[in-house]
């Protein structure tokens, strides 16, 4: 259990993390409040039979930079929280609506080199609730001021880069979730699932 875990920080960097893992170009996650994958994946319109438990390096054969098919890797992330990987394609705003629906939270981070220095947008009982970002100075103005605990000592200026802004996002969603992305998040087994396009 994280101590603290309003003001707590990551043993490695988040960001360093996931450059060390190649995806450091292109990023795309979604945590949700829910333990049960069988219910994400019903909720993103698969079959959980149709799902091939794998680790990580296996779902990476199949990473690919905006290609048309969604491949996700969904998993266990923390007490209470699942984490949907998208490994290929575009996570499409209706399937992050469905994943809130029935009082549900899902947060959803994502950075594309050199096209989008990244965001952490928040959904709520399928109601898009706005970007989670930390404020700019100590109190200071947050769009979603239900997080503000969870911003602390993560204020963002213009002096940090991208990449360092980003990983301060990451943060404030392993504070908000209760575990930060770490070596065994990567070492974890999860589920890949082919996700269909909506006719």
């Amino acid at each position: 259990m994280m101590q603290k875990p309003d003001r707590a920080l990551p043993e490695e960097s988040q960001w360093d993390l996931l450059a060390g893992h190649g995806l450091e170009s292109w990023f795309s996650c979604q945590w949700v409040d829910t333990e049960d994958g069988n219910e994400i994946a019903r909720r993103l319109g698969v079959d959980p039979r149709d799902g091939t438990l794998c680790d990580f390096q296996t779902a990476m054969q199949s990473y690919e930079i905006g290609p048309e098919e969604l491949i996700v890797w969904v998993g266990e992330h923390s007490a209470g929280w699942s984490t949907i990987l998208t490994i290929s394609g575009t996570m499409p705003p209706h399937l992050i609506e469905a994943l809130s629906a029935d009082g549900q939270r899902v947060l959803e981070a994502y950075y594309v080199e050199e096209a989008d220095p990244g965001k952490l947008l928040y959904t709520y009982d399928r109601e898009y609730r706005g970007e989670i970002f930390p404020p700019s100075s100590p109190g200071g103005w947050m769009e979603v001021p239900e997080f503000e605990a969870h911003a602390s000592g993560l204020e963002l200026s213009d002096e940090i880069s991208d990449a360092e802004t980003f990983d301060r996002y990451m943060c404030m969603v392993g504070r908000i979730t209760g575990r930060f992305i770490d070596r065994a998040w990567f070492a974890s087994t999860r589920t890949l699932y082919h996700v269909p396009h909506e006719e």
